[in-house]
């Protein structure tokens, strides 16, 4: 039931925001322009005339790799591809664009990547040139700046919807407890709170998304240090479905455990995705968290989340989490 009333107060915001005609603060989103769009979709617009099959295959492949950090094959967008004859007003409003222009005349080739062209928030990668070899080319060399402009782009929407819909009252306490701020969705409740630790949860019938802040002595960084520390908490704190069980950080051969460097705002640190199991138990799932160093320089503070949906796909609700640790600052 909460979940049905959440994604009606999403409905509803989303036709006030299609309807009113004011304009946010500076630098915010403009609510009568805001971009429509599915969760993870995006739009290619390439003309068939032009695209070798070879070179409409490698885009989309592109776009449609596998997700990174699920135990099951789901795709990082999905695609919807047509002409530029098609891409009428109502698709330039979409969040997530990529579109290929060519034509014989044009004189040299060009990829922009801009933002909030037709709505807010918006990616436009927009290739212009006289070939699609030229074109294709471009896409190769600026895949990485590609994908992460898109996914990230998805994620801020998410992040827009959560801060309408917070709970400044979570919020608060994360702050007071671990001096940090992250915008916490007001469909969360909290499970567990300790002096160094909290657990948030969101359950409905088929899934579970859990949140989790903690705090451990020291300055190490690296990947067997954070696990350790999550497994430490999660086995302290967090109890299973039965007796005995508690969710780890899972490290299986074909789902490896990723590791990388990333800076928010002005925070860096390190980010861990991944998969967890429950010992003593055969649930699972994926996970993602962001690890820094306190102002302090003595502790590290951890933001996580993690997903449980066996009967279901996983991606956008993994990104529902990621987009939570994401609002640290």
């Amino acid at each position: 039931m909460k979940k049905n009333v959440f994604y009606l107060c999403f409905a509803l915001f989303a036709t006030v925001l299609i309807f009113s005609c004011k304009q946010g603060s500076k630098g915010g989103i403009k609510v009568d322009n805001f971009s429509n769009g599915k969760a993870g979709e995006v739009i290619l617009v390439l003309d068939q005339q032009f695209a070798s099959e070879e070179a409409l295959s490698y885009v989309i492949n592109v776009l449609t790799q596998p997700q990174p950090g699920l135990n099951q094959i789901e795709p990082l967008f999905d695609v919807l591809h047509f002409d530029n004859k098609d891409f009428s007003n109502h698709f330039q409003r979409h969040r997530s664009i990529v579109r290929f222009d060519i034509n014989p005349n044009f004189a040299s080739n060009t990829f922009s990547l801009e933002e909030n062209i037709w709505s807010r928030p918006q990616v436009y990668l927009y290739f212009k040139g006289n070939s699609i070899d030229s074109l294709l080319h471009l896409f190769k060399e600026n895949e990485s700046e590609i994908v992460n402009s898109l996914y990230n782009n998805d994620l801020k929407r998410v992040q827009f919807y959560i801060s309408t819909n917070n709970d400044p009252f979570i919020e608060k306490k994360i702050k007071d407890k671990f001096g940090i701020q992250i915008t916490v969705p007001n469909t969360y409740i909290v499970a567990r709170e300790e002096a160094d630790f909290i657990w948030l949860r969101f359950r409905t019938t088929r899934n579970d998304k859990f949140i989790i802040v903690y705090k451990t002595p020291g300055n190490d960084l690296s990947k067997s240090a954070l696990v350790e520390a999550r497994n430490e908490k999660t086995k302290a704190y967090i109890p299973g479905a039965v007796l005995g069980a508690y969710p780890v950080v899972a490290e299986v051969t074909p789902f490896p455990l990723y590791q990388s460097n990333l800076k928010i705002g002005v925070i860096s640190g390190a980010e861990l995705r991944g998969l967890w199991e429950s010992v003593n138990d055969k649930m699972g799932g994926p996970m993602y968290e962001y690890s820094f160093i306190d102002n302090t320089g003595e502790n590290v503070i951890s933001v996580g989340g993690f997903v449980y949906a066996p009967e279901e796909e996983k991606r956008n609700y993994l990104r529902d989490v990621e987009a939570i640790v994401k609002s640290v600052r």
